[in-house]
């Protein structure tokens, strides 16, 4: 809404000058100051003449006197002595003391349960939209729900802390390019077509995904990768079924075959049954005395010393950017297909740089 101030001059109620006008009134406030032989400007005829308040001109004044210029809009919002953020108004910093530490004690939490215990610990009522703004908008990360990794319990006995110790001191030792990677996974329709779709914004309905017939199949990948540049990336096999210890032994051969593994090579599995048990229990001698291939066991429960459990996270993601009539085109194995052309691709460097997220002072 537009008035008249007191200078008669037309100004919209509500609304700050901006800060052309403040460098106009800095102009007209040192010109003064010149003609006065340094003395304080007449306030109220600077106003007048500016068709500004005195309110304003003071403002402008005092900006001067303490900082030595003016301010910008921004920075006296920032300057400004007064809660901001999420919940500035509604919660102090007791409520922020009491949502964090129920965070700390279950992650998972839904809002919900945040409102009704800050309630009773603090008699705060707030909604929970502004929990929500609380975690995401508070602080240096969005503190956004993530899906988490699941960590055996039995990860942290001692025993196996002191193996994992062990391990990471023999692989500092070794040369990155000699060690290679192995492990199996097992793939099926939904980790292909359990995509997200967008709902039909007329209707509100959310469409359906038609899939191929071998959408329950079960299929089971053997996998091996390093960043030797003189080998492949990396070396599969897809099947129908699941593996065994046997299948696991004549794929490693395979490999060997294939030129992937070399002699001189440390091969690292983990205690997987299909590794250890069964035919496998002498697969370290065999591979020792027959190819001089060396295997490093990893510590148990150990998934994150593994670069292959990235390739495999990774080719998930890839397969399901896989547009969907690229997929229906395929009579048949259509999961094995897209697994397929995804792991054909996989490059030295995705391998390398799987290779620095599980070793990061391993590889410069």
């Amino acid at each position: 809404m537009t008035q008249k101030n007191n200078n008669g001059r037309v100004c919209c109620q509500g609304k700050a000058y901006g800060f052309e006008k403040k460098l106009q009134v800095v102009s007209a406030y040192f010109d003064a100051l010149r003609i006065n032989n340094d003395s304080r400007p007449n306030i109220k005829s600077l106003s007048e003449s500016l068709g500004v308040s005195r309110k304003f001109v003071r403002k402008i004044e005092e900006e001067l006197i303490t900082h030595g210029r003016v301010l910008q809009p921004s920075e006296i919002l920032t300057n400004r002595d007064c809660p901001r953020g999420p919940g500035a108004n509604t919660m102090d910093h007791l409520d922020q003391f009491v949502l964090l530490r129920l965070y700390l004690e279950e992650p998972s939490r839904s809002l919900s349960s945040y409102k009704q215990w800050l309630f009773y610990f603090t008699g705060t009522e707030i909604s929970t939209s502004t929990i929500s703004r609380f975690f995401l908008d508070s602080f240096p990360i969005k503190a956004g729900f993530r899906r988490p990794n699941l960590v055996p319990v039995d990860k942290f006995r001692p025993q196996n802390l002191q193996k994992a110790v062990e391990y990471v001191k023999v692989v500092s030792t070794l040369c990155p390019v000699r060690v290679k990677f192995g492990d199996e996974k097992s793939l099926k329709g939904a980790d292909l077509f359990n995509r997200l779709v967008r709902r039909n914004p007329l209707t509100g309905e959310i469409p359906n995904i038609t899939t191929n017939p071998d959408f329950r199949n079960t299929y089971a990948i053997t996998g091996f990768c390093g960043i030797n540049r003189n080998t492949n990336p990396m070396w599969f096999r897809i099947h129908n079924g699941t593996n065994t210890a046997e299948e696991f032994a004549k794929d490693i051969e395979t490999a060997i075959l294939m030129k992937f593994l070399l002699p001189g090579d440390i091969l690292v599995l983990d205690n997987a049954p299909n590794h250890v048990g069964k035919e496998n229990k002498v697969l370290e001698d065999w591979l020792w005395e027959r190819f001089a291939i060396i295997i490093l066991w990893l510590p148990t429960r150990a998934p994150e010393f593994n670069p292959i459990e990235l390739v495999w996270n990774t080719m998930v993601q890839r397969m399901q950017a896989i547009p969907l009539h690229v997929l229906k085109s395929v009579n048949r194995d259509c999961v094995a297909y897209a697994a397929a052309m995804v792991l054909e691709k996989m490059s030295h460097d995705d391998i390398e740089s799987f290779y620095k997220s599980c070793y990061p002072n391993w590889i410069n």
